[in-house]
């Protein structure tokens, strides 16, 4: 019925596919030995070996955001990701903090390819690939079996949050059982769960669903017959708008983790019957993903479906090794770059002509330099925006009129650590933007947050006399400096650090800051609060811009008293709190401040 309807209503014209989604992070050197990194890349080389990808065909995907992971997982279960051992569970052993960052940003980009990979389905009507994903044992509350995010369950939630409403099929084909998606999805009568597997997991329960368990030792007669007998029924009496099908590799005879023994024919026999299936009516969305599928064989039967998905040729010659020399990566990569701009799915624009995705050499196991790889040495880039999040400054920032929202991490600079929120599409907007170091040199004994750098702007805000710019603005802020703060004394309290330390470069940043803030120094604490009272009953934009411009005259010497930045500092911590309440650091302060007589001119 949904077929008829789009057909009835011309939604869409069919365009030429497969699109195959693909990143540089793809690859990741796991800590498993059955698990080839470069299955990926593997499969791309030899199609373009073969001459089969035409220009526009690879596009690149962006990580899967906080939001929407929190669309289908447990607030809770997201937030343990950031803790040291939270991977256990998931891999079965422990890895070390670093192995864990790469482990969830792995899995967050390869999420982030199978929403846009549905999103580019949905607008073209035709087949789009993610090559990964396939991650069908996370639940809501739980990873599993190498799964940390149910990259499927997203992207039917982030769809159905952009108004898609079509009944959806998940056909899930890997070796082992999708018990993941099927709890998920189990009070959900629009999204029916189909899998075949050699060992059913957890509870069947579901309202709808096919779970179909064949045991071990599994060969091409059985594994085809029953697929045969039970999926034509389901897409009959579904109608589904969106097809979803994990071609996990997995059940192949040549896998290492696997028990099956599925010829090379027949798991091409499987994948031709499912798509021809599904597309009788050329029309209906797919989306393919590489799911399971371990050893250095793994990638030959995408290999070989992916041929002839291209070409119509099922007698095909997939070689057993496939080398991967630097110049492969560099000719996929040229493939990224189509005449005709191609739209992100966002429907926004993308420029063709960055090479960011290709594989450098460093990442093909060759030596290099080897970076930071924690925000302030502490936090995983996953736990960085995780908190954006919770804390509520993406929501605000939101609120602000910006849709579309990246987070990106620099930590190569030896000055500080970047912290960037910016928009999306093909001009990016700098909306946030922060540099941290932690100091515990400076003073013995003690330990800052020191902020380098910080700006908060709308670049898209015009210039109005309502609300005219303070001294140093380029752009309007968006009221956001306090609650940055907030954040950051939060940071602080976590990194154990006595304060946070900043210089502010205008008279306004040094009073919005009090009473939160002050200098260590008594003689500089007093001269401002002098300055102070001299443009006390002007309001800060006007009290900043005389205090810049020379209105504040020092009675004493006759001269103009000029804004002089200095360093200060919110106290975090109990003693240096009770440090900068004491009645000797106040009475020295009060001695300063009477010591000046300034007034307005």
């Amino acid at each position: 019925m949904w077929r008829r309807i789009k057909s009835l209503l011309g939604l869409g014209s069919p365009q030429p596919g497969p699109y195959f989604i693909i990143h540089r992070r793809y690859q990741m050197d796991a800590p498993f030995i059955q698990y080839d990194p470069r299955r990926p890349f593997r499969i791309l080389s030899f199609l373009e070996t073969r001459s089969m990808l035409r220009r526009g065909t690879l596009l690149r995907p962006r990580p899967a955001t906080i939001k929407q992971l929190q669309l289908v997982h447990d607030p809770e279960y997201l937030r343990s990701l950031e803790l040291e051992g939270a991977l256990k569970p998931v891999l079965g052993f422990p890895v070390d903090l670093q192995t864990q960052d790469k482990f969830l940003c792995f899995q967050r980009m390869m999420t982030g390819g199978t929403i846009r990979a549905a999103r580019l389905a949905m607008e073209r009507n035709d087949i789009a690939v993610n090559l990964g994903g396939g991650f069908h044992h996370a639940s809501a509350n739980h990873g599993s079996g190498f799964c940390v995010f149910n990259d499927v369950a997203i992207a039917v939630a982030t769809l159905r949050q952009e108004g898609i409403e079509c009944p959806i099929l998940i056909i899930d084909l890997d070796l082992h059982d999708g018990d993941g998606t099927r709890s998920i999805f189990a009070d959900d009568p629009t999204v029916h769960t189909f899998s075949i597997h050699n060992k059913t997991l957890g509870t069947t329960e579901a309202v709808a669903s096919t779970c179909i368990e064949l045991g071990p030792n599994v060969q091409d007669e059985l594994y085809l017959e029953t697929l045969k007998a039970h999926l034509p029924d389901v897409v009959r009496d579904l109608q589904p708008g969106l097809v979803f099908y994990l071609a996990g590799s997995d059940p192949g005879a040549r896998d290492k983790l696997g028990n099956w023994r599925i010829s090379m024919d027949g798991m091409l026999a499987r994948d031709r019957f499912v798509i021809k299936l599904v597309r009788q009516d050329t029309t209906l969305p797919c989306v393919i993903m590489l799911a399971g599928g371990y050893g250095r064989h793994a990638w030959r039967p995408g290999a070989a479906f992916f041929h002839w998905l291209l070409d119509g040729d099922h007698n095909i010659d997939i070689p057993l090794e496939l080398e991967l020399p630097v110049g492969h990566y560099r000719r996929l990569t040229r493939l990224m770059k189509n005449p005709v701009l191609m739209a992100d799915e966002k429907g926004t624009e993308e420029k063709s002509g960055d090479d960011d995705w290709g594989l450098q050499e460093d990442e093909l196991g060759m030596p290099g330099q080897v970076m930071e790889s924690r925000f302030l040495g502490t936090f995983s880039r996953y736990a960085v925006e995780f908190a954006l999040v919770e804390y509520g400054l993406m929501d605000r920032l939101l609120k602000s009129g910006f849709p579309e929202l990246r987070v990106a991490i620099d930590l190569d600079d030896p000055l500080g650590h970047t912290l960037r929120v910016q928009t999306g599409g093909a001009d990016p907007m700098v909306v946030m933007e922060i540099k941290l170091q932690v100091d515990r040199y400076s003073e013995p004994g003690r330990g800052y947050l020191s902020i380098e750098w910080l700006l908060i702007q709308n670049a898209r805000s015009r210039f109005e006399m309502s609300r005219p710019l303070l001294p140093g603005q380029k752009h309007p802020g968006l009221g956001l400096l306090r609650d940055t703060a907030a954040v950051l004394v939060v940071l602080c309290e976590r990194l154990d650090l006595d304060g946070l330390i900043f210089t502010p470069s205008h008279y306004h940043l040094a009073a919005i800051s009090r009473p939160l803030a002050a200098c260590p120094d008594p003689q500089v604490e007093g001269h401002f609060k002098a300055v102070q009272k001299a443009v006390s009953g002007m309001d800060l934009r006007q009290a900043s811009l005389a205090v810049e411009s020379g209105q504040v005259l020092d009675e004493i010497t006759g001269q103009p008293v000029l804004w002089t930045p200095a360093r200060l500092i919110i106290p975090v911590s109990a003693e240096l709190k009770s440090e900068f309440s004491s009645p000797t650091f106040r009475k020295a302060v009060d001695r300063a401040a009477h010591a000046h007589q300034y007034r307005l001119v």
